[in-house]
Order: C-alpha cells, then sequence, then structure tokens
C-alpha cells in the first residue's frame, strides 16, 4: 500500500479577522497566542520581572515603604527598568529586582563564585558596581536611552552569561 503525503492544515492562512469588534478581538488573541507560541521558554523571565517591577512600584510607592524613610519609587525609573529589560541579550542570567530607599529600582547579578553586579536605574542614568572575584572591580556611570551602555553589556557578557 502507497500511503501519499498529505500536507499539514495550515489553519493560519485560513482565518483573517473579521469585520464585528468581536472578531478583531478573537484574531487579536489568537494573533497573540501564536506569536507568544514560537518564542522560547527562555524568554518569558522577561514578562516575569516586569510583573516584578510593577509589584515594586504598588508595593514601594509612598514614603516610608521600608518602614524608616525611604523615598517612593520613581515612575520614570520603573520605565527605564522595563526598558532595560528588553534591551538586555537573550544569553545574560536573568536579573533580580530591588527597590531602593532613595526611590530608585536596581537590577542586580549574582553567582556563587563571589561575583555581584548591580545597576542602579535613576531616570536616564544607569550607575553600576561590581565585584568579580578577589579585589576585580568595575564601576561608572552611563546614560540609558534604550540602549544597553557597553560598559553594562561588556561586564554582563563577561561574567553572566549562560551561553
Amino acid at each position: 500500500m502507497i500511503l501519499a503525503a498529505v500536507p499539514p492544515y495550515d489553519i493560519e492562512s485560513r482565518f483573517e479577522p473579521g469585520l464585528s469588534e468581536e472578531s478583531r478581538y478573537v484574531w487579536e488573541q489568537t494573533e497573540n497566542f501564536r506569536r507568544k507560541g514560537r518564542e522560547p521558554i527562555s524568554f518569558s523571565w522577561r514578562e516575569s520581572l516586569q510583573g516584578e517591577i510593577h509589584d515594586v512600584l504598588r508595593s514601594c510607592s509612598s514614603p516610608g515603604w521600608d518602614g524608616y524613610d525611604a523615598e517612593p519609587i520613581a515612575t520614570d525609573s520603573v520605565a527605564s527598568a522595563a526598558l532595560i529589560l528588553n534591551a538586555l541579550p537573550d544569553h545574560i542570567i536573568p536579573p533580580s529586582v530591588t527597590p531602593e530607599p532613595d526611590g530608585e529600582i536596581a537590577l542586580e547579578w549574582r553567582t556563587g563564585r563571589r561575583t555581584d553586579f548591580s545597576v542602579s536605574i535613576s531616570g536616564t542614568t544607569l550607575s553600576y558596581a561590581g565585584i568579580f572575584g578577589g579585589s576585580s572591580k568595575r564601576y561608572g556611570e552611563e546614560p540609558f536611552f534604550g540602549v544597553l551602555p557597553a560598559a553594562i553589556f561588556g561586564i554582563l557578557a563577561e561574567y553572566f552569561s549562560q551561553a
């Protein structure tokens, strides 16, 4: 018996958005689902951290949120932190999100070999500091306008790459 190859049913090419508002909504949701389904699972850390950033904003939005004299988290730092997460290379170990008492947000990376790196986000200014085993230290300040500064990118690629 000879079996003929049957081309797979291509549901994506069969449907287009309808005219009603409901139909367009269903089509958009379906397209979002398909797009997400094609992304590698490793991208989900960005969404998780975006949620953490917004949780920090909600829980640290009033003066004294730390029980002392902490400033409310600045919304421009929240916006910059969200942009930084999108600018991070895919092969970088995900950071932790930390509120700072001066009203800013920090992204922090740690490994088990005495390697710590922190990027403090103050609007469009990134202050960074890292200890990389022994006496190796790097620190500085860079402007941020949507593209990760080369100094920070280099440190992340050298010490916090999953690849």
